[in-house]
């Protein structure tokens, strides 16, 4: 299939499979678990290499970020000023995972200062993948140590929170559909066309991860005024869903297993020691802060924006409190990424 589009189409039906899979055997997450190992099944197991165009990827964090935006309710918004000590610890939490990580990557995965250094930030894969270019990185690896590490994130949150909250991650998964409201032609429409103008305008703004921010502020800015009240078909969530999980499966095609278990197997225990330390700080900082575990666990777990926004969603665990941490970690990664890249490039040969 040479055609970009009919490559897109055929990742997307495989990961329909994956995610119908998952849904009928009532595991967690399946429109993103499920489409995500259906796509890196496939791409390891066949001679198709899964792919998708890159405004398909667009969209779908258009539809995340709109998703995200209408937790921005006025009680929400009554509330983010209680926010403040969970932000500061999620601050300090990452540049905690990344001095961590970057030391782990230095010693045991036999990167370059650089290398390491981009491989250890927490989340902000797009901002990461745009500096890369610049800086004398393995670029192949930074992103297979960003996915492994997430792919262990998306799959360990759901078991966790369903350890400490009891939630029924079945019970979720129905609730999605069957719980739906009506379709209003005038406020989801409102919605529809807030969506498409966030979409049309990030198109001409370079900015790291414009796609999920500006619908989100958008989205965000018409519920906290009760504009609107209505949220995303179910249908498109799962689809936009789909396309995430599956871009993120796709992307083990462009590695051979040997690759993978180089740098996979230490992104992946550092992912591991990353969600037991994300939860442990959940428990600390939730009587501090007023705060429940389960979305401050979310919170705190240094992985995408738009996957972890994703888990938030489909489990209703406070998606705006968990949108607005990782937002801020976004905005940190992009003030400090570049800095601290300059540093790292100018030490001297054999510096730590």
């Amino acid at each position: 299939m040479r055609s970009a589009v009919a490559r897109g189409a055929a990742t997307v039906g495989i990961g329909c499979a994956g995610g119908v899979a998952f849904y009928l055997l009532n595991l967690p997450l399946p429109w993103v678990l499920g489409s995500l190992f259906a796509s890196a099944l496939v791409s390891q197991l066949s001679g198709f290499r899964p792919g998708l165009p890159a405004a398909w990827r667009n969209w779908s964090m258009v539809a995340i970020g709109t998703m995200l935006g209408t937790g921005f309710t006025p009680d929400v918004i009554a509330r983010a000023g209680s926010w403040v000590v969970s932000l500061a610890v999620m601050t300090l939490l990452s540049f905690a995972f990344c001095g961590l990580a970057y030391a782990v990557f230095r010693r045991w995965g036999d990167m370059n200062r650089e290398t390491a250094l981009f491989a250890a930030m927490p989340g902000g894969l797009s901002v990461v993948t745009m500096l890369a270019e610049h800086y004398k990185t393995e670029a192949n690896r930074v992103v297979l140590c960003h996915t492994a590490r997430l792919v262990v994130l998306l799959v360990s949150a759901p078991l966790l929170i369903q350890w400490i909250s009891g939630i029924d991650l079945a019970e979720a998964n129905r609730t999605a559909f069957s719980g739906a409201e009506p379709l209003d032609l005038v406020e989801h429409g409102t919605l529809a066309l807030v969506a498409v103008a966030s979409w049309f305008i990030a198109t001409r703004v370079r900015f790291p991860s414009v796609m999920l921010l500006l619908p989100l502020f958008a989205s965000a800015a018409i519920h906290a005024t009760d504009l609107v009240t209505v949220h995303v078909p179910p249908v498109l969530s799962a689809l936009a869903q789909i396309v995430i999980g599956a871009g993120v499966g796709a992307r083990f095609a462009d590695y051979s297993l040997r690759q993978i278990a180089r740098d996979g197997w230490l992104a992946a225990v550092v992912g591991l020691v990353f969600a037991a330390s994300s939860l442990a700080a959940a428990f600390v900082v939730a009587p501090l802060a007023g705060a429940d575990v389960a979305p401050l666990f979310l919170a705190y777990l240094p992985g995408g924006a738009p996957e972890l926004g994703v888990v938030a969603l489909a489990l209703m665990i406070d998606p705006a409190m968990v949108a607005a941490h990782h937002v801020a970690r976004v905005f940190l990664i992009v003030a400090l990424l570049p800095w601290a890249a300059s540093r790292v490039a100018g030490k001297k040969d054999g510096a730590p």
